[in-house]
C-alpha cells in the first residue's frame, strides 16, 4: 500500500509538482502586473497572497521530500542505519551548528541533520537572496523610479523567491538581458521607449523555470547548488 502511495502520489508531484506551481504563479503575477483590476476582481489574488504561497509550496515540497526521504531509507536494513545513527556521536553537528546542536541529539540525528541540508537548507537561501533583492530594487527605484510602477519590487522578490537557489544566480543576468529584449520589443512594435522591470522579471523567470538547470549545468554552476 505504501509503495502504492509514493509512486502513484509522492513521485509525480516531486517531479512535476515545482514546475506546476512554478507556471502558475508566473501566469498569476503576469494578470496582477497587465490586467490588475480584471484579475483581482476575478481571484483576488495579490503579489503578498502569492508570495505566501510559494513559501508555503516551498514547505510543502520540502516536507514531502523529507518523508520520501525516510520513506528510502526505511526500506532496506543497509540505509536503515541511518535512521538510528545520533550526529552528536560523531562531532559533527556542533561544527555547523554550534549550541543549536541539540536538535541533532536523537536517535534521528543524522536524517535531520541530513535532510535539512538537501531540503530546508535552500529555503532559507531563497528568501534570503530574494530580500536582498528586494532590497536593491526598493534602492533603485528611490533614484530611477522611472523603471517601476506600483507593486513591480514585490513582483521581483516574489519571482526572485519562486525561482530559488541556485537559478537565482541565473535569474539576474536574465532580467537584464529581458529587459533589453522586451524595450527592442516595444520599440518595434509600438514605438514605445520606456520599459518598466515587471515584464523583464517575468520573462526571465519563464525562461529560467524552463531551462535554469541547463544554464546551470552548462555554465558549470553546480557546486553553487544546496
Amino acid at each position: 500500500m505504501m509503495d502504492f502511495i509514493f509512486s502513484y502520489f509522492f513521485t509525480p508531484f516531486l517531479n512535476w509538482g515545482y514546475r506546476i506551481v512554478g507556471f502558475v504563479v508566473i501566469f498569476a503575477a503576469a494578470g496582477r502586473r497587465f490586467a490588475p483590476r480584471v484579475f483581482k476582481r476575478a481571484s483576488g489574488f495579490s503579489y503578498k497572497f502569492l508570495i505566501w504561497l510559494v513559501l508555503g509550496f516551498k514547505v510543502l515540497y520540502a516536507s514531502i521530500e523529507t518523508f520520501s526521504q525516510y520513506y528510502v531509507w526505511s526500506s532496506s536494513d543497509f540505509t536503515k542505519l541511518f535512521l538510528n545513527q545520533n550526529i552528536i556521536d560523531l562531532n559533527i553537528a556542533q561544527d555547523f551548528f554550534g549550541k543549536m546542536a541539540w536538535i541533532f541529539d536523537n536517535r534521528f540525528g543524522y536524517f535531520l541533520f541530513y535532510s535539512w541540508g538537501r531540503f530546508w537548507f535552500e529555503i532559507v537561501v531563497s528568501l534570503a537572496a530574494a530580500f536582498l533583492f528586494y532590497l536593491f530594487l526598493v534602492f533603485l527605484k528611490k533614484y530611477k523610479e522611472r523603471f517601476f510602477e506600483e507593486g513591480e519590487t514585490e513582483l521581483g522578490f516574489l519571482l526572485a523567491l519562486m525561482v530559488g537557489w541556485s537559478n537565482f544566480i541565473v535569474f539576474i543576468p536574465l532580467v537584464f538581458l529581458s529587459m533589453v529584449l522586451v524595450s527592442i520589443f516595444r520599440m518595434l512594435a509600438f514605438k514605445e521607449t520606456h520599459t518598466t522591470l515587471g515584464a523583464p522579471f517575468l520573462l526571465a523567470a519563464l525562461i529560467v523555470l524552463l531551462f535554469g538547470n541547463y544554464f546551470i549545468n552548462i555554465l558549470g554552476l553546480t557546486m553553487l547548488r544546496v
